[in-house]
């Protein structure tokens, strides 16, 4: 039985070592992209000026953002959460470190969705 718990976690490190972890495979940031109707609204992330639609940009995933509005004049400012969600590469990684380098780097999450799209009411 010794043996076999052995070589089970000898299978799991070097598993985890080939295959890297969340950090190595999913990188420590993601594009996101951000469209809107009519183009050429300004992107706020957490109420910092970001990009103009459409755009795309990468965001650190350790960094977790929180709200995204839409704003652009003669239109009502539109304002939505943005998701993440736990990126199941991280587990490959459990047997190394017990996926802490993913967790610190961020690499444990994605961004869900990557595409984010928002119709502009006038005012």
């Amino acid at each position: 039985m010794k043996k076999i718990l052995l070589g089970f976690s000898a299978v799991a490190m070097l598993a985890s070592v080939a295959f890297g972890s969340a950090t190595v495979i999913s990188g420590s940031n993601q594009n996101v992209t951000f469209n809107s109707n009519p183009e050429g609204a300004m992107v706020m992330i957490d109420n910092v000026k970001t990009c103009t639609t459409p755009c795309t940009i990468s965001l650190p995933k350790a960094k977790s953002q929180k709200m995204i509005s839409f704003e652009k004049e003669g239109y009502e400012k539109v304002s939505m959460p943005i998701n993440t969600e736990y990126n199941g590469v991280a587990l490959l990684n459990i047997f190394w470190d017990l996926s802490t380098t993913d967790l610190i780097t961020g690499a444990a999450w994605n961004y869900s969705p990557n595409n984010y799209f928002s119709d502009l009411k006038k005012k």
